[in-house]
């Protein structure tokens, strides 16, 4: 798809990139940021499915399907919609790649909606590529940056998306940074297990 303009806002530290796609409702969407927290550890909460409702706006269900190693999982989630747009569900392959040895990680999260069978009530998202990029940026600081290129699915208000798109951006990075807070003596064996793996 051919693309078009681009747009930026700063809101609450966070800066939101956007770019337009000829015949997509929701544009392409960056967010970046700076959060408090170790990078292992940040990248142990997103891993972590199972726990992402407590932190990811709108998430309802959230499970793990598959692992097949510390950094390569399936993962079925599920989103709340205010009314009158329907929930939407999603099945996404989840991989975390290495850029730069102990500096620079990168959580890919692309959808693959034909895994599993669709379920009553739910939108499945037929295209998704989401990730986070993690930059050691002090001892304890991370720069995060948030990407979503999504196809919805189904039939939406246009700027019901946009705006809720562009807000859950925001929202996404500021809860990450609280959760990472919150669970601060927890995922020492998953941080570990991080760890190795990229050594």
């Amino acid at each position: 798809a051919r693309r078009q303009r681009q747009m930026c806002i700063r809101d609450r530290d966070v800066t939101v990139w956007s770019r337009d796609r000829t015949g997509r409702v929701l544009p392409e969407l960056r967010a970046r940021g700076q959060i408090d927290g170790e990078l292992f550890h940040a990248m142990a909460v997103i891993l972590d499915n199972d726990r992402s409702c407590e932190w990811v706006p709108n998430c309802t269900e959230s499970r793990e399907i598959k692992r097949l190693d510390a950094r390569t999982i399936w993962v079925y989630s599920a989103t709340n919609s205010p009314w009158p747009v329907s929930d939407r569900d999603t099945v996404v392959k989840v991989v975390a790649e290495e850029i730069e040895l102990d500096q620079q990680y990168r959580v890919v999260m692309q959808a693959q909606p034909d895994l599993l069978p669709l379920v009553e009530g739910r939108v499945r998202i037929p295209y998704s590529k989401i990730y986070f990029l993690l930059k050691r940026a002090g001892a304890n600081t991370i720069q995060i940056e948030y990407g979503l290129d999504v196809d919805p699915g189904g039939a939406l208000p246009k700027w019901m998306v946009r705006r809720t798109a562009r807000n859950t951006l925001i929202e996404t990075i500021i809860a990450l940074e609280t959760q990472v807070a919150q669970t601060r003596d927890q995922y020492q064996f998953e941080i570990k297990a991080l760890r190795e793996e990229f050594q």
